[in-house]
């Protein structure tokens, strides 16, 4: 009996990850339905042009998902306890499967409930068109660690690698902090900045912005020194790095440039981005429109998710970890939300009733094992707090 269960558990977690991978073709295609119905609405001349291939792309499209959707329905009946989105699969079945198998975990929650981590990987499954690992759970668990509050406040903020922790305040002065957070020096900037990121463990950009220059600052012997300057031909604003690469956010433009100061390209987006992240790992953009949704796009621009949601309003700084989840605050809301690779609500990891007041900004060490947040009260002081990440 024991041996049964244990295959059955397999099969049915093997079949909810290619139901997972359904819902991701499915959410894809719904996408692409979107910019049709939207392309539709822009132009009138273009649409009564195009308006027989529209309607065919249209129709396939919707014949895709209606079969993509019937597909994912059947998995869902054989898993009647995984939840898409805060996905937890939870079966009596895998109480009885043997420690020794590779591919089964279970584990306690804080809660006292059990889940199953099921792992797919080449050497532990027959498949062959199964290449990648996956993960049917996810868990993060935030503790705080630290809490600070700046004078004057506080608005922007970056990791470095060594676990140093940069704060840029409303003064344009960087404050340098070690992993005990004990002030290591700090650096007055002579123009207004207006964001901060890490290029490396040793060198942070900062955005002049309307001055269309971005401060290479050094991090060396626990101080920081200035260390030239990269002339750009634009405003900039928000900023993020990738390859060696600035990566700047102004008005609807997310602009690349070399460390020379020269575009290598310019990817025009729906809408006016109020923050910016890049994630190295997964070469993916997260941007916050209009403080209105998020939208998650490859690096040539193409849309992988648009994410809206009622109980996120006014939204503040964006992030991702390494698990391809993304991070966004609510300033109106009091909340930070997870969301799915797919683009859904994993779980409200952050509101009111753990403290927050309007957070601002978000963003993760390069470890993802630590979460800074800067928030801001009624009285227009805002705090810095450094959560420990557990998974």
């Amino acid at each position: 009996k024991e041996e049964a269960l244990r295959l059955e558990a397999i099969k049915l977690a093997e079949k909810a990850c290619h139901g997972h991978d359904k819902i991701a073709k499915a959410q894809e295609l719904k996408m692409k339905i979107t910019d049709l119905e939207e392309s539709i609405t822009t132009d009138g001349v273009s649409f009564l042009q195009n308006m027989a291939e529209l309607k065919e792309r249209v129709r396939i499209e919707k014949k895709l998902v209606s079969s993509l959707d019937s597909e994912y329905t059947d998995t869902r009946i054989c898993l009647p306890t995984l939840k898409h989105g805060d996905t937890e699969l939870f079966l009596m079945s895998f109480r009885l499967a043997p420690a020794s198998d590779p591919r089964l975990r279970i584990r306690k929650s804080s809660d006292g409930s059990e889940d199953l981590t099921f792992r797919l990987s080449t050497q532990h499954l027959e498949s062959s068109n199964c290449k990648h690992s996956a993960k049917l759970s996810f868990h993060t668990n935030l503790v705080l660690e630290k809490q600070m509050s700046p004078s004057p406040a506080v608005h922007a903020a970056s990791f470095l690698s060594s676990g140093y922790l940069v704060l840029l305040d409303l003064n344009s002065t960087l404050l340098l902090f070690n992993e005990d957070y004990t002030l290591l020096h700090e650096l007055r900037l002579e123009d207004k900045a207006f964001d901060v990121t890490a290029l490396s463990d040793h060198m942070l950009a900062v955005t002049i912005g309307a001055a269309k220059r971005v401060e290479l600052i050094d991090v060396k012997d626990e101080t920081l020194q200035s260390n030239g300057k990269i002339e750009l031909d634009t405003e900039c604003f928000h900023v993020s790095c990738i390859d060696d690469k600035i990566v700047t956010g102004n008005g609807s433009l997310v602009s690349f440039f070399n460390v020379k100061g020269a575009r290598l390209k310019t990817i025009i987006m729906s809408g006016m981005i109020q923050s910016l992240y890049i994630s190295k790992s997964h070469r993916k953009m997260y941007l916050n429109i209009r403080s209105e949704y998020v939208l998650c796009a490859d690096m040539r621009g193409n849309r992988e998710y648009k994410y809206k949601h009622d109980d996120l309003q006014e939204i503040g700084g964006v992030t991702a970890d390494n698990r391809s989840l993304a991070y966004a605050c609510g300033s109106k809301s009091n909340n930070v939300h997870q969301i799915g690779p797919d683009g859904r609500l994993v779980r409200i990891i952050l509101s009111k009733e753990n403290g927050l007041t309007k957070p601002i900004s978000v963003g993760f060490d390069s470890t993802c094992s630590k979460m800074f947040l800067i928030e801001k009260d009624d009285t227009l002081k805002e705090a810095v707090k450094v959560y420990n990440v557990n998974y």
